[in-house]
């Protein structure tokens, strides 16, 4: 957790002096790895399943 806070820090730093998010693309993880880790396709089958 630690060492998310300060990626997160150092990545919002370069956010503000650049006044963009264009060069911390490559250095962030895709989308589709947050939901990977979140098991978001589990967690869609589940809710058809039990969700009705």
């Amino acid at each position: 957790m630690r060492a998310a806070t300060a990626a997160m820090q150092s990545a919002f730093r370069r956010i503000i002096a650049d006044r963009g998010v264009q060069n911390v693309h490559r250095d962030i993880a895709p989308v589709e790895e947050i939901f990977r880790l979140q098991r978001t396709d589990e967690t869609k089958v589940n809710e058809r399943a039990y969700l009705r």
